[in-house]
């Protein structure tokens, strides 16, 4: 008797041990799925694989919940009612109206050169196409009035959208992928996650990893993507690039592609891409946006009004400008 609860004692003692062993073993899980138009990849480091997995999924499907929501071209989503009303007045859920607020927020920061109304100037360039081809300047004047983010009122007593413009859209292409990135890594903090990151095709966001190192973030070279332009290293929060070679064609010569002046009707032309850090993807995807619209001076001064908002901005010839907290280059690339 006494042998045999000794042995037991000796299994006890080896499956705790063994358990606590486990516990120490902090591991990397990686998932590669398709959302919101592009890439989605969710790195995290966790104790267990099942425990990861769950997180992970629950992240995925409420970016997907997410893309759903805020697609303009999905009949059910509050968009597309908005695009294709037949009232000024469209109900909307909360979540949406918050969103376009925030938005519209970042619109009176770049003083317009971020506009949600820009959907109606989208419609008419068509990147799908095997030949595509620019809208003419006749048709970009004919909308040109019905894009302005101040014809948007916002009725939160009622949760209504209202547009003095009739012919005023909506999208959220400039903002919402950063508010999926946001919302993916909320899931994963409420499931305890130990260190992640979210990448959604540009819009990055990190979790604090527990054994202290900054996650190394590449940004490619606008013009070479086989280079990259720099190594930045950030503890927390998000880094969002947007540029001219994300998705664009070439026509006589010359690159348009989709992030559009809402002045001009015309693809921005004083950036090559923008690099944000801010404190949560959703603010660096509009300035992101933004200030590929507004160009380098007012960029920067943008940049250098925001707390904890810094950028690298490379301009339409190449050459690279930094707001003056831009401190996360790695010396090491």
């Amino acid at each position: 008797m006494k042998k045999s609860h000794l042995s037991i004692f000796l299994i006890g003692l080896i499956v705790m041990l063994s358990a606590c062993k486990s516990k120490k073993e902090l591991n990397s899980y990686q998932v590669t799925r398709f959302a919101m138009g592009t890439v989605i990849k969710i790195t995290v480091l966790d104790y267990s694989e099942e425990h990861a997995d769950k997180a992970i999924e629950a992240a995925i499907a409420e970016i997907n919940r997410i893309g759903s929501l805020f697609y303009e071209k999905n009949p059910e989503s509050p968009l597309y009612a908005f695009s294709n009303r037949t009232t000024d007045r469209v109900a909307m859920p909360r979540e949406v109206l918050n969103l376009v607020q925030r938005g519209m927020e970042i619109s009176d920061i770049t003083n317009g050169d971020f506009d949600m109304t820009v959907g109606i100037l989208l419609e008419l360039y068509d990147f799908k196409s095997e030949h595509p081809k620019p809208p003419s300047l006749e048709a970009i004047q004919a909308v040109l009035p019905y894009v302005d983010y101040h014809a948007l009122v916002i009725d939160t007593i009622d949760n209504v959208l209202i547009s003095k413009s009739p012919k005023t859209m909506l999208t959220t292409g400039g903002i919402a992928k950063g508010y999926g990135v946001d919302r993916a890594m909320k899931i994963l903090q409420e499931f305890g996650i130990k260190g992640a990151l979210v990448n959604a095709g540009g819009d990055l966001q990190v979790m604090p990893r527990p054994d202290g190192k900054k996650w190394r973030i590449g940004v490619q070279d606008p013009r070479n993507p086989e280079k990259l332009l720099d190594i930045i290293e950030v503890e927390d929060g998000s880094v969002v690039t947007s540029g001219d070679y994300q998705k664009f064609f070439f026509y006589e010569g010359k690159r348009y592609h989709h992030i559009i002046n809402p002045k001009t009707g015309l693809p921005a032309d004083s950036c090559q891409s923008v690099t944000i850090v801010a404190p949560n993807s959703e603010m660096a995807d509009g300035l992101a946006t933004g200030i590929s619209v507004a160009g380098v001076a007012k960029g920067l001064k943008i940049l250098e009004s925001l707390p904890g908002c810094d950028g690298m901005i490379v301009r339409y010839d190449g050459k690279v400008f930094k707001s003056s907290g831009f401190i996360y280059s790695s010396s090491d690339k």
